[in-house]
């Protein structure tokens, strides 16, 4: 990637050869089609005189600009060239090998799961026409005739909107729909029920099972993802054709969408992790001394959140059979993964709403926040300083110098600087994450000797 301006980089449309080379060395270099004539790469005299010049400008102009932005980005950004050479490259070399290998599927199994949740997706729809009539639900029960049928006919309340004002007939609002029925209008309870788990079926079937056979490849038996590198602003992978990060948790999976990758005869899958990396990151950043020394000791950061936030002895936090054990930790785990990044007490009251099925009222929420950056002092002032130093900077960085750029956060627009803000925060603690994994995957690339 090149640079675009003093504050953004180019994208990959926007860094082709001839492009820079025009703008930057002031060459115009003719098209391959006007070289070509139409004619194949492999089709081409080497001997002449037009061939081999086109080749040898192509490889002039790269080895100038090659050095023309080294010599910038040694001036501005030293950083920057070691995450480049070290980082980067070595780690597109092993994502390179990690396509090429991919991943043995069991397509018998998929294909017998693909039939249960057909059928089971077909027993839903049933159960929910029962209810509603012949109201079409479509394939994600969210079509303008059943949207009609819920505000319209029925008259249920609209507990949220779109961006366009229009009734907003996603996860959150059956939620919040299928609450006020259980108050109000208990006979409605089931149908939103049902509409959660037709949508989960449908989730899984279009996405993890028809998504996955799509890409299974005829010659290899195995599912070839594209990786992608710099996937985010933060630097952490991405993956789609289709996408193999975001498979369900176990708990959340009547299909066993993992048991899909297989390994090879006399082979073995590991499943590894770096141990709450992002905590175990923030915790190094904000210098919190009793963060560092539950990881010292080996001791679990979630107890100590929970014995922080409700002001319980620590023993009593970690007590299994201790009453309130688990509503306590779930929350002391959402604060863990959300305070760090700025969470506000009303962010963190949908999160354990909606992700948790819990229901704190507002008043929890800041207490529970409060009592957090009380525990935590170090959290709380390391906050502070990332916001002020990217106020004055107008970017973030990682802790081996990926940088980003935040404009927005001395925008008077507050929503536009609240965004910058989180980005600010979350930024050096998700790409310094990022950065230690693809060190890990850098290390573990075997180059040929004299490859560089």
């Amino acid at each position: 990637m090149t640079l675009k301006s003093n504050t953004a980089f180019r994208t990959l449309a926007e860094s082709g050869l001839k492009t820079l080379a025009q703008e930057l060395c002031g060459a115009g270099l003719p098209s391959f089609e006007t070289v070509t004539s139409g004619r194949y790469f492999d089709e081409l005299d080497p001997q002449d005189e037009e061939t081999f010049r086109y080749a040898c400008a192509d490889s002039d102009f790269t080895l100038r600009l090659y050095h023309l932005f080294n010599n910038w980005f040694d001036r501005y950004l030293p950083k920057h060239r070691f995450i480049v050479e070290k980082l980067e490259s070595p780690a597109a070399v092993y994502c390179g090998l990690m396509k090429h290998n991919g991943l043995l599927a069991d397509e018998e199994l998929m294909r017998a799961r693909q039939e249960e949740a057909e059928e089971r997706i077909k027993q839903l729809k049933e159960e929910i026409a029962f209810m509603t009539g012949d109201v079409n639900i479509g394939a994600n029960a969210s079509t303008s005739a059943f949207k009609k049928y819920l505000y319209g006919d029925l008259k249920l309340p609209v507990f949220k909107t779109t961006a366009k004002y229009q009734e907003a007939m996603d996860d959150e609002a059956m939620i919040l729909l299928a609450e006020w029925c259980a108050e109000n209008c208990p006979e409605l309870a089931a149908l939103f029920e049902l509409v959660q788990e037709y949508r989960r079926w449908g989730k899984i079937k279009s996405t993890y099972i028809d998504g996955y056979l799509e890409h299974i490849n005829s010659a290899t038996g195995r599912i070839h993802p594209d990786i992608f590198l710099l996937g985010t602003e933060t630097g952490r992978f991405a993956s789609r054709n289709p996408n193999m990060k975001n498979c369900p948790q176990k708990d959340n999976d009547p299909i066993g969408v993992r048991k899909f990758i297989i390994a090879p005869a006399g082979k073995v899958l590991l499943s590894l992790d770096f141990s709450q990396i992002e905590l175990r990151v923030g915790a190094f950043y904000c210098r919190d001394k009793r963060m560092l020394e539950t990881y010292r000791t080996g001791g679990d950061i979630h107890a100590q959140t929970t014995s922080v936030i409700y002001r319980i002895p620590f023993e009593e936090a970690a007590d299994k059979n201790a009453p309130h054990y688990k509503e306590r930790r779930t929350i002391a785990k959402n604060c863990n993964f959300g305070v760090f990044y700025g969470l506000f007490p009303t962010g963190l009251r949908r999160t354990l709403k909606f992700k948790a099925g819990l229901n704190p009222t507002l008043a929890e929420c800041e207490t529970i926040i409060q009592n957090l950056k009380a525990g935590y002092p170090g959290l709380a002032r390391w906050q502070d300083e990332v916001k002020k130093r990217t106020a004055a900077s107008c970017y973030t960085e990682t802790w081996l110098g990926r940088r980003r750029y935040l404009l927005g956060i001395r925008s008077s627009d507050w929503g536009k600087k609240l965004f910058a803000e989180r980005c600010a925060l979350n930024t050096p603690i998700q790409g310094t994450a990022a950065d230690i994994l693809k060190l890990a995957c850098a290390s573990s690339v075997d180059f040929p000797k004299g490859s560089g």
